[in-house]
């Protein structure tokens, strides 16, 4: 949680005190965000480098300034993990063929489990079957302009991301 407007809570009361009412605080909860980004050889760089920014748009979007985003570089097998807190920071491994399955078992088996799993890809890759538990999956599909994209599990929220 950071402090801000967002919910009331009497776990940290208000600064602003009338004895001998007691006010509420207020927070609001800051998810935890894991990022999958598929690195296999069919995204080339201008598709890696709209994944960047999709990244940036990530932590501006759900405020995370001071928390880092778990990125999982993955092509056929989970290839490097890091925390950043800009989508400069982010160091790309991979270039084989495309599972991003190890991927989202390895940001969903993480401790603390991340709230929402951003999953960055082509959308050319076997899926699971079911959800990872715990824990909302969105899949950016990242194309050109006129593309034609896969489909995407039901249990996942797309959304399309094309180059112009």
């Amino acid at each position: 949680y950071a402090a801000g407007r967002g919910e009331y809570t009497y776990t940290r009361p208000s600064r602003h005190r009338t004895p001998p009412i007691v006010l509420p605080g207020q927070r609001r909860p800051v998810p935890r965000v894991a990022n999958v980004n598929d690195t296999s050889a069919s995204v080339d760089d201008q598709l890696l480098a709209r994944a960047h920014g999709e990244v940036d748009g990530v932590l501006r979007a759900h405020g995370v300034g001071d928390t880092a985003v778990s990125v999982y570089s993955v092509d056929a097998a989970v290839q490097v993990v890091q925390q950043v807190r800009r989508a400069r920071d982010i160091r790309l491994a991979g270039a084989g063929g495309t599972d991003l399955r190890p991927g989202l078992a390895a940001a969903t088996d993480a401790r603390p489990r991340p709230d929402v799993v951003v999953v960055l890809t082509d959308g050319y890759t076997p899926w699971p079957a079911t959800a990872p538990p715990g824990s909302a999956v969105v899949i950016a599909l990242l194309a050109r302009h006129g593309d034609t994209l896969p489909p995407t599990p039901g249990w996942a929220a797309r959304i399309e991301c094309r180059l112009v």
